[in-house]
């Protein structure tokens, strides 16, 4: 039977800026990212006819589709796991979860290492003064998550060297590393992360978001009829 495991990945990320990627082998073959936060819907899948042409790929070529799973707002997210639910099915190609925060991550555990740091958290944005966040370790440059994800007030994460946007934020709870206080989830390190996740057997999750609160949309409720309310 033929070896799909060396194949190309597709991976979208829609976590926070709406990108998209194709990797095989450890490298990011094309790569395309939004710097809009609400245009995700819109991007994505020209952004993907992008990536293919740019990697002389067709969809055939494909082992898999790999989806950022946040966590992350919900209009983002949904935007995100629909499109890469969608072009999976019509591709007959399987489709992967991956935690959006390990994009950041892996290149974080790489510097955390040349830098001598055992532990680290991975922050970004989850607005209303809160951040997303997730503790990690740095193995011989390769990230080990400990715990989260999990969305608390800045003040509330672990006081350990912080990569990703959301420390950039709030520097004065987070102690920021400065090359990485701008960071926001990447689909060529996601699709990067995949590929180690499918490789190992473990990591890989279900294409379900990550919302981590209830979304601020409400049902709502029966209208009161007139005359009836309380006095």
């Amino acid at each position: 039977m033929p070896d799909h495991s060396s194949r190309p990945l597709l991976a979208l990320d829609a976590s926070a800026t709406a990108s998209v990627a194709v990797v095989q082998g450890g490298e990011v073959l094309a790569r395309y990212a939004s710097i809009e936060t609400n245009t995700h819907a819109e991007v994505l899948t020209p952004a993907v006819r992008r990536v293919l042409e740019e990697a002389r790929m067709e969809p055939g070529d494909l082992r898999a589709v790999v989806a950022g799973v946040g966590p992350g707002p919900f209009t983002g997210l949904r935007a995100g796991l629909v499109t890469a639910r969608s072009l999976a099915f019509a591709w007959g190609l399987p489709v992967h979860g991956v935690m959006s925060l390990d994009a950041i991550a892996l290149p974080a555990a790489e510097e955390a290492f040349r830098a001598g740091v055992e532990e680290f958290v991975v922050a970004t944005d989850a607005r209303r003064r809160e951040v997303y966040w997730a503790h990690y370790a740095s193995v011989g440059g390769q990230f080990q998550r400990l715990h989260g994800p999990f969305v608390t007030a800045p003040d509330e994460v672990t006081p350990l060297p912080a990569y990703g946007a959301g420390a950039g934020l709030y520097p004065d709870a987070l102690a920021a590393v400065a090359e990485f206080s701008t960071a926001v989830p990447d689909a060529g390190s996601l699709g990067l992360v995949g590929e180690l996740a499918l490789r190992r057997g473990r990591g890989i999750l279900p294409v379900q978001p990550l919302y981590l609160r209830e979304s601020d949309a409400k049902v709502p409720g029966p209208r009161k009829k007139a005359g009836t309310g309380e006095r």
